[in-house]
């Protein structure tokens, strides 16, 4: 795939800088029993998501961890 900038100049899509941050994060899909945990914090849809936007880039062990540290303050 190639794409053409404003000043007619052609570049493929894996040089613009959102496309870099996107291959070079490592992330994880949440696990069963980690989702679990989450319905039962009883979070808002909005809170729900900016915490599963954070479990999504961490490993299993510290999205465990960061849930515990949540449901504490729950």
């Amino acid at each position: 795939m190639v794409l053409i900038s404003n000043n007619g100049k052609e570049r493929g899509f894996e040089t613009l800088d959102v496309v870099k941050r996107y291959f070079q994060k490592i992330f994880t899909v949440i696990p069963k029993d980690v989702r679990e945990q989450l319905m039962d914090l009883n979070l808002s849809k909005d809170e729900l998501k900016e915490v599963k936007k954070e479990l999504v880039f961490l490993p299993d062990e510290k999205q465990k961890e960061y849930l515990n540290e949540l449901s504490k303050k729950k």
